[in-house]
């Protein structure tokens, strides 16, 4: 029989079995409560990050590796169709799939579409990226690039195609010397002397636009475009003995690339006008829209603005520029104190008077549309077509030649495929 004294220490031994099943229980609530905080957390930094028209880097990048699956969360971002987001989201591929691995498909397709994305930024990130994995479908997004408008495009192409053997190469850059730009011809001329040794005559150092003193145009002098002319009537005699040598060119674009573009719509947005009206970008639809982003003191947007000047004069019909001043955003080397606002808007109206600028000047007083298009080095361009769709994004100063031809294409209808994807 058992004493009152025997029966304690059973009693203590299941008390402290409770407590030991209380405190698991109350360490088990604690996790479950800070792995919801944390999932609610992430969902909240996530939903910020789509949401947002201009998120930091740093914001993307922690939504992407908090996310249970970092490769939905990166596509996710892309597939905003916003302008900052998809140049994270490309820039950000190698963090998810190290390029010593096979590329997962679902983000494959997004580089061989980011080689024929509306942004430059873009474009040469995916290309870049693309090379960097010896993708087999370079050389022929590389290739894609040589039919552009942009000539800057067209010298990104040939930049790509310098790793071809010269029988693939040589076919794929002949056409290119009949180009209209100079610079290009002179390109494609050094590229052909890479690959046969052969010396053209021509540098492109020598091929080189100055700015006519009369109309502020940047123009190609007549000695310049000779020079190149005559390179290439080298290069086509050349090339005429030695077709038989020549290989079939790079395979056709992926439909993998094809299917994965998606239209960029521009958006909407309302900024005050230096003469006081209030401005909304859908004002314009039905038109093309040059959406120019500089300040006064940027050297190279003042450079450009004849060609604006005069593209608004003579597309006047049918397009609408909007010079968007981003003067009162501080510069990221800026020490000195920013300018009142009205110390900034009488500068800005000074250089309108100064240079007879013709079209809508807007003024961006918290950055917030320049932020959205990614506008922060300087001069940025977006095209816009009459739709809302942006065509195209790029940074530094075009001619009128080649402003004429981004009109005339964004003046066209959506490619069957984008138009797709824009429903």
């Amino acid at each position: 029989m058992k004493t009152a004294g025997e029966d304690k220490p059973s009693r203590r031994a299941c008390g402290s079995k409770k407590r030991r099943v209380i405190l698991v229980l109350a360490i088990l609530a604690a996790l479950t409560a800070l792995f919801f905080r944390k999932s609610i957390s992430d969902r909240l930094v996530e939903h910020v990050v789509l949401a947002n028209d201009a998120p930091s880097e740093e914001l993307l990048q922690q939504a992407i590796q908090s996310s249970p699956d970092p490769q939905a969360e990166l596509l996710a971002a892309w597939n905003t169709g916003k302008i900052v987001q998809r140049e994270l989201a490309i820039r950000f591929v190698p963090s998810i799939a190290p390029r010593d691995r096979p590329c997962p498909p679902g983000l494959e397709a997004v580089l061989l579409a980011g080689a024929l994305d509306p942004d430059e930024n873009v474009r040469e990130t995916a290309l870049a990226e693309l090379q960097l994995r010896h993708d087999p479908a370079l050389p022929a997004l590389a290739a894609a690039q040589l039919a552009d408008a942009d000539p800057q495009i067209r010298m990104l192409g040939l930049l790509y195609l310098k790793a071809l053997p010269a029988k693939v190469g040589l076919p794929v850059v002949a056409p290119v010397l009949d180009d209209a730009n100079p610079l290009v011809v002179a390109e494609v001329l050094n590229l052909m002397n890479r690959w046969s040794g052969e010396d053209f005559g021509v540098k492109v150092r020598d091929i080189l636009p100055v700015e006519n003193a009369k109309t502020g145009l940047e123009e190609f002098p007549p000695e310049s475009v000779a020079k190149a002319r005559a390179g290439m009537e080298r290069a086509k005699a050349w090339l005429a003995n030695r077709r038989a040598e020549s290989e079939p060119a790079p395979a056709a674009i992926p439909s993998e690339a094809l299917a994965a573009l998606r239209p960029v719509p521009a958006g909407d947005f309302t900024l005050p006008s230096l003469d006081g009206r209030s401005v909304r970008l859908s004002d314009f639809r039905g038109k093309v829209v040059v959406l120019n982003f500089w300040t006064t003191w940027c050297t190279a947007c003042i450079g450009e603005m004849p060609e604006l000047v005069e593209l608004q004069k003579r597309n006047s019909d049918h397009l609408a520029i909007l010079g968007t001043s981003l003067d009162f955003t501080p510069n990221d080397d800026q020490v000195e104190k920013l300018p009142s606002p009205q110390e900034i808007r009488a500068k800005v109206a000074r250089i309108v008077r100064q240079r007879g600028i013709n079209y809508t000047v807007l003024l961006d007083e918290k950055g917030v549309v320049g932020a959205r298009f990614n506008g922060g080095e300087l001069p940025t361009t977006v095209i816009i077509d009459a739709e809302g769709y942006v065509r195209r994004r790029f940074i530094g100063a075009r001619n009128m030649t080649t402003f004429n031809a981004f009109i005339a294409a964004a003046s066209q209808p959506l490619g069957p495929t984008l138009a797709a994807g824009a429903k």
